[in-house]
């Protein structure tokens, strides 16, 4: 997300406040996450950001200022620079922020430490993290090892453009879509219109099909793809489906030409994160009339979407100031803090629905949108991680062109897929031996 997000005043001088007295006596602060340190030595703390967001004004506005409010002694820092490359350097991040598919980039260099102990100490409730996320956080400690905690999650969503259909005549999509009736959707706004080609939906990648049905790509016992089986078979049929519909495919052209929802105003309808395509739209198409549904759900899993991917938040095992980072850390999943970001379009990680209510609230794109009924539709289950995930993935997800040509069959492209997969995961795997 690119949004300008701003801190309210008010939150930080609630922070500030704690700190003062009122006509001589002293004043109770509010919660634990409002009561102000004494002073302490300067520490500087760097964060990693890794594959996910993060604007320099976010980090200024989300995790600056609020630290800066309740530990003046700590000043964060922002370092951009590839994990691999600090590691080389010999240099460790006293923080990471990474998106879930590549926690395992930080597992590799021996990063993430284990804060159960502090988090006991702390008293910090595990239980208010909402599900099913925090549960693919602890599932990374097979003996109960907390490596990180998750500062925000993603919500899918469908958009839809209000024009297309109604130049088309065609009743607006409603919550509780399932994929069959998306695609009949579909047809009914891919046409032509003299020079002009019209598409109802661009479906999304394999992966993110796959993720709805919680399927593994890597067999964590024998570090073999998990590609040629019938549940991704499904995946690419439902895929191909969307492609052949006349007038998806012109002239054999791959990627479609002008088939951009936000800028080309030719695409009816599109699946995405909900605050990153508000962001795009309010930023390249603030006037476009639109609204969103909750995602499509398969008939045999009803009311479920793609797992919102916990953006998690570690400790580094060598940091030199893992006291200050847990203080750190516990600030950020405060329902203080947790409750600005969420109100400026991060979804919260907490379970808290006083929070989720706000969702996005101070984001002028999304007023009177239909954002709360989009965030009934519950995650699904996230896979659990593995070190090549990543790799399988990408090979998954190039087959869209074979796919939407027709240039092979799906019984092919799975098989070529696992092979390919197989042998680029033992390459990593030689590679690590030597």
């Amino acid at each position: 997300m690119k949004n300008r997000l701003t801190l309210p005043v008010l939150f930080i001088a609630g922070l500030l406040m704690a700190t003062g007295c009122n006509s001589g006596e002293k004043t109770k602060p509010t919660s634990a996450s409002q009561e102000p340190e004494k002073a302490k030595a300067p520490v500087e703390l760097t964060m990693v950001p890794y594959y996910l967001s993060l604007s320099d004004e976010d980090f200024d506005e989300f995790i600056v200022k609020p630290v800066r409010a309740k530990y003046p002694h700590i000043t964060m820092k922002l370092d951009r620079t590839e994990p691999e490359k600090l590691a080389a350097a010999n240099i460790v991040p006293d923080l990471f922020y990474t998106a879930n598919s590549r926690y395992s980039t930080f597992v590799d260099m021996d990063i993430p430490y284990d804060m159960k102990e502090e988090i006991k100490a702390s008293k910090l409730d595990m239980n208010k993290f909402a599900k099913p996320n925090i549960d693919w956080v602890k599932e990374l400690g097979s003996k109960g090892e907390v490596y990180g905690l998750p500062f925000d999650i993603n919500q899918y969503a469908l958009f839809y453009n209000k024009d297309l259909f109604d130049k088309r005549g065609v009743p607006y999509p409603k919550d509780g879509l399932t994929w069959d009736e998306l695609l009949e959707l579909s047809k009914k706004l891919t046409y032509q219109d003299g020079s002009v080609q019209y598409r109802g939906l661009v479906v999304n990648t394999p992966e993110q099909l796959a993720r709805i049905r919680s399927i593994a790509f890597v067999d964590p016992q024998t570090n073999k793809a998990l590609i040629d089986n019938p549940a991704n078979k499904a995946v690419l049929e439902l895929i191909q489906g969307f492609y052949q519909v006349p007038g998806m495919i012109v002239n054999n052209e791959f990627p479609m030409k002008t088939a951009d929802f936000v800028k080309d105003g030719t695409v009816a309808m599109t699946l995405n994160w909900i605050t990153d395509l508000a962001t795009s739209i309010g930023k390249n198409n603030p006037n476009m009339n639109f609204d969103l549904v909750g995602a499509p759900a398969f008939k045999d899993l009803p009311n479920t979407t793609i797992d919102g991917g916990p953006k998690m938040i570690g400790i580094s095992k060598t940091s030199k100031h893992k006291d200050d980072a847990f203080k750190v850390l516990q600030l950020l999943v405060s329902p203080e803090v947790q409750s600005v970001i969420n109100r400026k379009g991060r979804l919260t990680a907490l379970a808290d629905e006083n929070i989720r209510k706000d969702f996005a609230s101070d984001l002028p794109i999304l007023k009177g949108k239909n954002v709360q009924a989009a965030l009934k539709v519950k995650q699904a289950k996230m896979a659990p991680s593995n070190p090549y995930t990543a790799i399988v993935v990408s090979k998954f997800n190039g087959v869209a062109k074979d796919l939407a040509l027709r240039t092979k069959d799906i019984n092919t492209i799975l098989r070529e897929v696992q092979e390919a997969s197989d042998k680029a995961i033992q390459d990593e795997l030689n590679k690590k031996s030597k």
